[in-house]
């Protein structure tokens, strides 16, 4: 039986003759693919030329962000088959001719288009930058594909209200603003529309139908070194299961009615097989090893929101009310409870206004706890959010993907998705009851990378994907002043990096994986941290220097997010506000980052303007 991936293969196709290509076409003006080991690539720029493995990948990409954004099936598949025809699901495809580039093939001028807050900011939540070697993307290429399929859509609705599917991909092909009146008869319509017909419309209830196919989905828990976690509790989230016509991929948050499954793992750090709908959500968790002895010491009456009750002798539904401010309607709601006088002790109760029926417009990563604790509660003996969250080591969303997928570990078994911790085997073994273990899942293999681009400013590196370095955003604009990249300093220096208003005692954190280079005095009495991101140097400087407040040392391996220190405070000095300064280097060379005498920046002649990298880093 074909899988989705077989049944959407594309064979390379023709390379441009030397004398089709024009100087503004990226095969002219960046014939070569340069991308990190981590980035999903081409082979070249010609359509259709990228590995089996990496057509499945961006394949996989699509899928998960049609079905984050709520698409059907079936417009699922049509994004897909669009893809398909103007790329062949390369990510580096360029035309000869034009300035069309990237997985959707956006030219120059559809890239400017897409920053419009009328496009990527009202479509997709965040303004889509596509610009320059960014058009090369693979997950931005994504997000602009489904961009383009919701504004031609529009489109198509608008003109074309009785034969919306025939018409979507003949704007996306002609253009956002195309006017189709009188044109019919054009030979460039014409064309669009057999490629409509033939390789979008005839192909599309297979697609659909492949994306419908049921799918298994298993987890596998790793420690740091690659050895299994065995015998870890945890909790699996699921949608309930789907009538047969149903048209939609199911999620589960903010869902009340779901199916939560409990268990260990099993000595090779297992979960069982979970078979769901297909390109479901579902919510993996990990619970802290000791959670039952934890969960003694947190009886759901902290300082937080109490998302559930467990229902004590002597209790009614109209005491319980009356505690939590709602009404015993409300809580027979919450609980389908058909008999209001019948309660039972020892019976958790869903308290309301802890999370409903009410989905949020986009499928989050990191769903919120108030929710996941109203439905994990009664499974694993907690109260509410408090005692919930103490127990939680790990939560992530995930979307179920098709049959025949090799997203996460092309070893393993497919839709095997493997989650590492932080620890050695050993390290965890030793951890205390009260200890957490964080981990993280490998979707750095599959769908968020973190990309190193070319700027064209002359300050070389643009890195993508990276976590924003502090937990609060900055009270300060860092463009601007003092703070900003570059802004003068006493005897002609320039600032070499950017400093990030905050207070003092704000956590700083790795904002990619990472290993600490070193740790020292720096500035004022405070201190730097320097870690090698892999692919890059970043200095964290003007960090509280008491040892308290420093929590990595030299040779550290850290995660991203992972804390590094606190900001500190600056002494001798009298400025606005305390601040994390943060310095970035284009390469992980050997060397002092300080250089003096190396004017202007008094640096090594590495060094890059951090602006555009954190103005696209990740907020969590």
């Amino acid at each position: 039986m074909s899988t989705l991936y077989q049944a959407l293969a594309v064979k390379k196709g023709a390379a441009y003759k030397d004398s089709q290509i024009k100087t503004y076409s990226w095969l002219s003006k960046s014939p070569e693919i340069e991308k990190q080991a981590n980035e999903i690539a081409g082979n070249s720029r010609i359509f259709g030329d990228v590995s089996p493995e990496n057509q499945a990948l961006v394949i996989d990409l699509l899928v998960e962000i049609g079905t984050r954004y709520k698409l059907s099936y079936r417009e699922i598949a049509y994004l897909l088959l669009l893809v398909r025809v103007e790329s062949g699901f390369n990510p580096d495809a360029a035309a000869g001719t034009t300035s069309a580039a990237g997985l959707a093939q956006y030219t120059k001028a559809t890239v400017a288009e897409a920053k419009k807050p009328q496009y990527s900011k009202h479509y997709l939540g965040f303004e889509l930058d596509l610009s320059e070697m960014l058009v090369f993307d693979a997950q931005r290429g994504a997000y602009g594909a489904l961009l383009s399929y919701f504004i031609c859509r529009a489109r198509a609705k608008a003109l074309f209200p009785k034969d919306v599917e025939a018409n979507i991909y003949l704007f996306h092909h002609e253009g956002w603003y195309f006017n189709p009146e009188g044109k019919e008869d054009e030979a460039n319509v014409i064309a669009v529309r057999k490629i409509i017909t033939e390789k979008i419309l005839a192909k599309l209830p297979e697609v659909e139908r492949l994306l419908k196919q049921k799918a298994e989905v298993q987890f596998s828990l790793k420690t740091a070194d690659g050895k299994p976690y065995a015998n870890q509790p945890f909790a699996v989230v699921l949608p309930q299961a789907q009538a047969q016509a149903v048209q939609h991929p199911s999620s589960v948050q903010h869902q009340s009615a779901v199916k939560v499954v409990t268990g260990v793992t099993d000595g090779s750090g297992r979960t069982p097989k979970l078979e769901v709908p297909a390109l479901s959500e579902v919510v993996f968790t990990i619970l802290n090893v000791h959670y039952k002895k934890l969960l003694q010491y947190f009886p759901g009456r902290g300082t937080g929101k109490i998302t559930s009750y467990k229902v004590k002798a002597g209790d009614s539904l109209s005491s319980i009310a009356k505690a939590n401010k709602t009404t015993v309607a409300e809580i027979a709601k919450a609980n389908g409870i058909h008999d209001v006088n019948k309660i039972s002790v020892g019976q958790v109760l869903r308290l309301p206004g802890s999370g409903g029926d009410t989905a949020p417009a986009y499928w989050w990563r990191r769903p919120e706890m108030d929710w996941l604790a109203s439905v994990l509660a009664p499974h694993i003996g907690a109260e509410g959010l408090e005692d919930t969250a103490a127990v939680v080591e790990h939560k992530r969303s995930h979307v179920v993907l098709p049959t025949g997928n090799k997203a996460h570990d092309g070893t393993v078994a497919h839709n095997n998705v493997i989650v590492a911790g932080s620890k050695s085997q050993a390290q965890a073994a030793a951890a205390t009851t009260a200890q957490k273990i964080p981990h993280l899942t490998n979707e750095a293999k599959a769908a968020k990378p973190v990309a190193v681009q070319s700027s064209g400013t002359g300050q070389k590196k643009i890195i993508t994907g990276l976590l924003y370095p502090l937990t609060v955003k900055a009270t300060a604009n860092y463009h601007d002043g003092a703070r900003r990249f570059g802004s003068g300093r006493a005897k002609g220096r320039k600032h070499a990096g950017i400093d990030l208003y905050a207070p003092t005692g704000t956590i700083v954190r790795a904002m990619a994986d990472g290993k600490v280079l070193a740790v020292y005095p720096f500035y004022c009495e405070t201190y730097a941290i320097e870690v090698d991101h892999g692919s890059f140097i970043a200095r964290y400087g003007e960090v509280d220097k008491h040892k308290a407040n420093i929590f990595v040392a030299r040779g550290s391996v850290v995660k991203r997010g992972d804390k590094l220190g606190k900001v500190g405070k600056l002494v001798g000095i009298k400025v606005p506000s305390d601040m994390l300064h943060l310095e970035m280097y284009e390469t992980t060379a050997a060397g002092a980052l300080t250089v003096k005498g190396n004017p202007p920046f008094q640096r090594r002649k590495d060094l890059i303007d951090p602006t555009p990298s954190i103005d696209r880093a990740v907020f969590e």
